[in-house]
């Protein structure tokens, strides 16, 4: 009875929590991710979670796991303007791009450099795919941190605000993605084939879209008819699970069938979110109709409620065995950051981006909620097949720059807004110091 009581005293501080992180970034732009994670810490360290059967731990993870995939992107995809997405997708693509590859290639450079030191007995063909997966885990910034706190800059342009959400939109379902069809090809093939890599992407992008597209198209007006009924938005929520389920056994997952489900279930909520533009795009005669806020306010809901025991599970998860796994994770943090200037520079070229909004861009990279399921679910089959002895190495590591990125974005955007301020307050005062000047020269002598 005593550790029921436990487990609901844990559960309760991890709920209070999470509303009082989200207060806390609501007031001062401190992102939630940072409480949760420390507490997550604390609490596996005091009652020693490490030591539970790994393999039931494994099987609620990826329960787990394929259950906040699906939320986090239907979540995503409805809050997602359609027509700000198309009017901004030009330069968000670019950054997307450019930053995800980068980080990919920095990562790699780092994890291979420092294993040739620290870990010398590690192949390195080993070294370089453990590299590579490691930067597609975390190649990604976090929409639910992202979106909310670009919108209450308000010193921040419209195109750089659209810039900075398609990226966290885009990479959340992109690093999914990678991630998944790397480890399906080091699972049944052996290795990492580059050219297969780009044609399952390519591939699982499309049926994905496809898929969510049409079933989208389906739903709407069945949606619009139960919507009047008590928990109407339960079904759509049971549906979602159903599209990423028929997506997944559709193109099968030994081929990247999750990645797939996942880019389903943002389009499907991209539609559901936009009915009214999207019926208007093809050209729909009857009267427009979408999902309420009612329906939208519940998924929200819901995805908080994930990300919020995701993230406090992380935190539990991490062990930081070995001194080294940090040296990783601040080696990586700042080859990121590095590499994130470079793709500002690349995304935001003859695009007239005022210094400040590039400012903002570079220390806007805070990584979530996809970075840590992969590296809780995948990372474990991995460091076994490639890393043997190596255990923790990508929860661990991904724990610091999750960390790390969140504390950098916060402090970086605080700092930019203050010295905004101070040159607007200075810009200010300096016209009537001139009007002074100018009536004193005029005074009769």
């Amino acid at each position: 009875m005593l550790d029921v009581t436990l487990a609901l005293i844990i559960l309760g501080m991890i709920m209070l929590l999470g509303f009082v992180g989200n207060f806390i970034f609501n007031r001062t732009q401190i992102p939630s991710i940072v409480w949760l994670l420390v507490f997550g810490l604390i609490v596996g360290f005091i009652f020693n979670v490490r030591n539970i059967d790994p393999s039931l731990l494994m099987t609620v993870s990826k329960f787990f796991a394929a259950i906040a995939i699906v939320i986090i992107l239907f979540d995503g995809g409805i809050n997602t303007d359609i027509y700000q997405l198309f009017k901004g997708a030009p330069r968000g693509l670019l950054l997307s791009v450019s930053a995800f590859s980068l980080s990919i290639l920095a990562t790699m450079l780092i994890v291979v450099a420092l294993s040739a030191t620290i870990i010398p007995s590690i192949p390195l063909e080993n070294s370089v795919t453990i590299g590579i997966i490691m930067g597609a885990i975390v190649g990604g910034t976090s929409s639910p941190i992202v979106i909310p706190l670009v919108s209450r800059l308000k010193n921040l342009k419209e195109k750089t605000k659209m810039a900075l959400s398609i990226e966290s939109i885009i990479t959340d379902p992109l690093c999914i993605v990678v991630v998944l069809a790397a480890f399906y090809m080091i699972t049944f093939a052996g290795s990492i084939d580059l050219g297969m890599g780009i044609r399952n992407l390519v591939s699982t992008f499309s049926v994905g879209a496809v898929m969510g597209f049409i079933l989208g198209l389906c739903w709407l007006p069945i949606m619009n008819k139960v919507r009047k009924e008590q928990f109407s938005y339960v079904i759509t929520l049971a549906v979602v699970f159903l599209v990423y389920s028929l997506t997944t056994l559709l193109v099968g997952v030994e081929k990247g069938g999750e990645g797939a489900g996942a880019i389903a279930c943002l389009v499907f909520g991209l539609v559901l979110g936009n009915g009214k533009k999207v019926l208007k795009m093809i050209d729909y005669g009857g009267t427009g109709f979408e999902m309420d806020e009612e329906t939208k306010h519940f998924h929200s809901l819901i995805s908080f409620i994930i990300r919020t025991f995701f993230f406090v599970y992380l935190g539990m998860m991490v062990s930081f065995q070995k001194i080294e796994f940090i040296l990783f994770g601040i080696a990586i943090l700042l080859a990121l950051l590095a590499m994130r200037y470079i793709a500002i520079l690349i995304s935001t070229y003859r695009g007239k981006f005022e210094e400040d909004d590039k400012q903002t861009m570079i220390v806007m990279m805070p990584r979530g909620l996809a970075a840590a399921i992969l590296a809780l679910n995948f990372g474990p089959g991995l460091i076994e097949e490639l890393m043997p002895g190596m255990e923790g190495f990508f929860k661990d590591i991904a724990f610091v720059i999750i960390l790390g990125t969140a504390i950098l974005c916060t402090v970086g955007v605080s700092m930019i807004g203050y010295y905004g301020k101070k040159k607007l307050n200075r810009s200010e005062t300096q016209p009537d110091e001139i009007d002074t000047i100018i009536d004193k020269n005029n005074e009769p002598k």
